[in-house]
């Protein structure tokens, strides 16, 4: 069995942007390498939370560059969709785009004809809490290997005077919407939710009480805005959000790895009163701090580790010698390339 990593994640985006480049359309099962000459690197897929792309970002860098490169293909449809496409063996979402980098710089690729199950199925949450996995328990010979914590939070645009919220609050507003009675919460059309497929909404669900597919408000990802501009999953609560035009009345959940420096200049993390406290907690120390010292010290309560599932032997082994490389990256027990640590990304 592999041990979780005591260590917490923590954004890496505000350290790793990087420019797009367009280009033409190139199949992910045949990426050239940005070396002339050069064989292409090998592919290993990883498919599923929206919330684990900003961890993965450094590594698809560094990897790029690597003397022994990999090419980490990296589609974010949701952690609850994403794990019930491998455990059932099904081929990897056509959406989003999938995303690589090649000589550090980001670009997308599409699925082969015949998508391929992913290599790595990566989750906010174990495995039976999306409610889809055959049989309630891990098929076998699927290990389930724990990465950084990962907190999750409520948000409000910075426009919005809210600073807090109860575990109660939260209950009644995600709840019963409109019905809610939880003022300024009270407009069904602001209050900004993901889907069954969405692991940072199963998580969250066991937290506030609120079934998964019992959720008032709206699929951020549904609105006609946002399926325009090709935007899902925490891209589009966060552009819902940004855009309401009654910034008092919204609210939405992110995970906090999706919060960078310039969505942080537009959003508020609400500090967050779980049951039987007396008051409200960020997952930080303060509002400028990166610390989650509140996370670590206990007063903070919405969190969860990272997950990561892929095809393990009889000793617990990831079958795929390159999956097995990544996954010594991922839970902490090998320094990435480059000395890129994930876990300490920013210090903390």
């Amino acid at each position: 069995m592999m041990r979780a990593h005591p260590c917490l994640l923590v954004s890496a985006m505000a350290l790793v942007l990087c420019a797009s480049v367009e280009a033409r359309a190139v199949s992910c099962d045949a990426i050239p390498s940005p070396i002339e000459g050069e064989p292409s690197a090998p592919v290993v897929y990883v498919e599923g939370a929206n919330a684990v792309g900003p961890f993965l970002v450094p590594l698809q860098q560094a990897l790029s560059t690597d003397p022994n490169p990999i090419t980490l293909i990296y589609i974010g449809d949701g952690g609850c969709l994403g794990a019930s496409n491998f455990f059932t063996n099904l081929p990897i979402s056509v959406k989003p785009k999938p995303i690589y980098y090649s000589a550090q710089v980001q670009g997308t690729c599409d699925l082969p004809s015949s998508a391929p199950v992913a290599d790595i199925a990566a989750s906010d949450v174990y495995a039976p809490s999306c409610g889809t996995l055959p049989g309630g328990q891990l098929p076998p010979h699927i290990g389930d290997f724990l990465g950084p914590i990962q907190p999750l939070v409520f948000v409000v645009p910075k426009a919005s005077s809210q600073l807090a919220l109860s575990a109660s609050a939260a209950y009644m507003t995600f709840g019963f919407g409109a019905d809610s009675g939880v003022a300024p919460w009270t407009n069904a059309a602001s209050i900004y939710r993901r889907n069954k497929a969405s692991a940072v909404q199963a998580l969250m669900s066991v937290a506030i009480g609120v079934p998964i597919t019992r959720w008032a408000g709206v699929d951020a990802a549904a609105l006609p805005g946002n399926v325009s501009a090709g935007l899902s999953g925490a891209a589009a609560v966060i552009n819902s959000l940004e855009l309401d035009p009654n910034p008092e009345q919204a609210i939405g959940i992110l995970a906090d790895t999706n919060i960078d420096a310039a969505t942080a200049s537009h959003l508020r993390i609400l500090a967050y009163k779980d049951n039987q406290q007396t008051c409200g907690f960020s997952p930080d120390s303060t509002i400028a701090a990166h610390d989650k010292a509140n996370v670590r010290d206990g007063h903070y309560s919405l969190w969860g580790p990272l997950h990561f599932f892929t095809y393990v032997d009889d000793r617990g082994v990831p079958q795929n010698p390159l999956v097995q490389r990544i996954m010594s990256y991922l839970i902490g027990t090998a320094m990435a390339p480059g000395g890129v640590d994930l876990i300490q990304i920013e210090g903390v």
